[in-house]
């Protein structure tokens, strides 16, 4: 049964909690890696959440800075074009953003993809029609958003209170920067980040399962699916 979510807004983070999208995203990695020549380390989706810069840092950190950027230049031109036939929408996603549809609550994408790629998965998706709008870290031109930069921006955009919103994600900085926003927090663990990072820092609720039957307080672990 999807939990009753009473808050004025839901923001999500996207890869991890919206869609599980690590079978394109390491696909593409593994062809950019092998099309310039370089080893291919063993790879999960644990990899998968920080800036793009940062994952082709940990897959390829013998190569020089300048070659790196180069990396990142080239998965973009394959993931922006990508049919992201491997990525699959978590089963209990649609469910819940009707259910907040229906209660008059808006949802937002907060995520350090592009925003043209994200506004395209979530489209072929059929995701996109469900979200009032997305940030992303390149939202802002000549600017490199952070998670809580992010919230800001959608939060007076939309003349939203952080103080009644909830930030859901399954990484420490989605968690960190939803509390820096203001907001409360909720930890997928259904998602890529490792539980105990996530549970370190101190969610207000936390998500076990993809298919969103029960959301429950931490740490207390009681069934929790609104506002206190």
């Amino acid at each position: 049964m999807t939990p009753t979510l009473r808050f004025s807004a839901v923001f999500f983070d996207l890869d991890g909690t919206l869609v599980d999208s690590a079978p394109d995203i390491l696909h593409l990695i593994r062809q950019v890696l092998m099309d310039a020549g370089l080893d291919v380390p063993p790879m999960d989706f644990h990899l998968i959440g920080p800036p793009l810069e940062e994952i082709f840092e940990a897959v390829a950190p013998s190569v020089s800075p300048e070659f790196r950027a180069e990396l990142v230049l080239a998965y973009r031109a394959l993931y922006r074009v990508d049919d992201y036939a491997r990525s699959r929408v978590f089963s209990g996603i649609p469910g819940l953003l009707h259910s907040l549809r229906e209660q008059g609550v808006p949802a937002f994408v907060a995520t350090n993809k592009p925003e043209k790629v994200t506004r395209r998965l979530l489209e072929r998706k059929g995701l996109l029609p469900l979200f009032t709008d997305v940030a992303s870290r390149d939202s802002v031109a000549g600017r490199s958003l952070s998670k809580r930069e992010m919230l800001d921006m959608l939060m007076e955009r939309h003349g939203l209170s952080a103080s009644s919103a909830l930030m859901v994600g399954d990484s420490r900085l989605d968690i960190s920067g939803g509390r820096e926003a203001g907001a409360r927090t909720a930890a997928a663990l259904y998602g890529y980040g490792r539980k105990d990072v996530l549970l370190g820092e101190k969610p207000d609720f936390v998500v076990e399962d993809e298919g969103w039957e029960r959301m429950f307080a931490w740490p207390e672990m009681r069934p929790a699916g609104m506002q206190p």
